[in-house]
């Protein structure tokens, strides 16, 4: 039943990172010339990476969980 509640709510999580990634608006124009800040186009134009990069954050952090947990149970 835990194993389930937690898999519902990961999946709400990443639900919820999606709309509100996904909802900023269109990107400019490409122009010749990039006006805006380094902090400003990672944030409002790359969503979908910065949630690849959650994601990968999120599984490299708990793999180590699992195997810690299971060298916990083993001692």
């Amino acid at each position: 039943m835990i194993r389930a509640a937690g898999v519902v709510l990961s999946v709400a999580i990443l639900t919820a990172l999606l709309v509100i990634f996904l909802m900023e608006p269109a990107p400019p124009a490409v122009t010749e010339e990039i006006t805006e800040p380094f902090r400003e186009m990672l944030w409002n134009l790359r969503p979908l990476d910065l949630i690849g990069q959650m994601m990968i954050i999120l599984t490299g952090a708990f793999g180590v969980l699992v195997l810690t947990k299971k060298g916990v149970e083993s001692e």
